[in-house]
């Protein structure tokens, strides 16, 4: 699966895009609402790829990198997981950004590719984002996405440093991203090439 947008385009997540992905890691300040250990360094970062790729083998999650159509580089990732297709939902989690790229809308175009792709090509009918409940800016980012707030999850995970953490859980329905785009810039916005 690739998905192919303006900026930046989502390609399946690698071992060999380590070195890329390894460039930008370093910032401490990416991890502040992470909940694994940060991968920091070249052996935590191969155990967040691999621990990636495992769970697509299972068929749970689609991993993928964050490329820079102009120059290539690697410059975060992201992923589709919990993926039900009796009841046609999934999450969009796991999800890290090069810094210096926050603020420019690569994010935003990264949620809208994934977004896209699950209601038009994967069939879904409702998406999961979830941050903590903490990390208002993620929040606010989320929201403007046209997710709904659903709930805080009340301490439901324990982070790498040990910190119990609630989660501000947040919805998006087939409907609310079709109101989303018409609200945005009319029927047509949205458009992606896709390959499969």
């Amino acid at each position: 699966m690739e998905l192919i947008g303006a900026t930046v385009s989502l390609v399946p997540l690698e071992l060999s895009q380590l070195p890329d992905l390894l460039k930008y890691s370093g910032d401490a300040n990416l991890w502040t609402w992470w909940v694994r250990r940060p991968p920091v360094d070249e052996t935590t970062l191969r155990a967040e790829i691999e621990s990636a790729l495992a769970s697509q083998a299972t068929g749970d999650r689609i991993p993928l990198a964050m490329r820079l159509n102009e120059t290539g580089d690697h410059i975060g990732s992201t992923s589709l997981w919990h993926i039900d297709k009796v009841d046609r939902s999934l999450e969009i989690g796991s999800t890290w950004l090069a810094s210096r790229f926050h603020g420019t809308g690569v994010n935003r175009e990264c949620k809208d590719l994934l977004i896209n792709h699950a209601f038009d090509e994967l069939g879904m009918e409702r998406v999961l984002l979830q941050t903590d409940e903490l990390n208002s800016r993620s929040r606010r980012a989320i929201e403007k996405l046209g997710a709904k707030f659903d709930r805080i999850e009340r301490e439901n995970m324990v982070t790498w440093n040990g910190r119990i953490r609630s989660s501000a859980m947040y919805v998006l329905t087939r409907e609310d991203w079709r109101a989303a785009r018409m609200s945005r810039t009319g029927p047509d916005f949205l458009t992606f090439e896709h390959q499969g």
